[in-house]
């Protein structure tokens, strides 16, 4: 069983994962310049993988907005009226830069498979679904569930122990920049609920 899962998606970042032992996973994220790592306890992961739907925004309302901008350049006056020189260089950089955003919206748009702490429910671990092929992802996502499982029942914790490793593991994730502060505080305000 490899150990280790890297994978990589232009625009969207490379995603690194890798085991310590059987009870940690330290995951490691790239995107442009900047790197962060942090660490999970298998403990306070739920083992039931989800799915959702990474829908990119931005870069569609980028196309909508340069495809708008070449169809005014091309079916209207607007570049005669004006009277720029080189009226066809407009309409040429308005396609291009449709095209440059509609590919950009084609590669990050994408299947995402991720897994929630086990009480809070916050998101902690999210793949780039099945790559870097879909063998070692499900082998990967498998090893992952089957730790998780027995770390869990190994530890043989109480409801407060279970709180405050959940909590820890948070902290350690919100201060690496991997969850908001916003997300941070929601968890540990259900936590500390939950504890009471």
């Amino acid at each position: 069983m490899n150990l280790e899962l890297s994978q990589k998606r232009p625009f969207a970042g490379e995603r690194r994962f890798r085991f310590k032992d059987h009870n940690t996973l330290l995951v490691t994220l790239k995107k442009l310049k900047k790197r962060r790592e942090y660490l999970i306890d298998l403990a306070a992961l739920d083992p039931n993988a989800k799915s959702r739907f990474v829908f990119a925004k931005k870069p569609l309302i980028a196309f909508f907005v340069f495809f708008n901008i070449s169809l005014i350049l091309y079916l209207t006056p607007v570049l005669s009226i004006l009277k720029l020189p080189n009226p066809d260089w407009y309409i040429s950089a308005s396609v291009i830069l449709t095209l440059i955003s509609l590919i950009i919206f084609i590669s990050m748009t994408r299947l995402e498979r991720f897994f929630i702490s086990r009480h809070s429910k916050t998101p902690l671990l999210q793949f780039y679904n099945g790559l870097p092929n879909k063998n070692d992802f499900k082998k990967f996502i498998q090893h992952i569930q089957t730790q998780s499982q027995k770390r869990f029942e190994h530890l043989n914790m109480n409801l407060q122990q279970q709180y405050a490793g959940e909590l820890k593991t948070l902290r350690r994730v919100f201060e690496e920049g991997a969850i908001s502060s916003h997300q941070y505080e929601k968890a540990k305000k259900k936590l500390l609920k939950m504890s009471n």
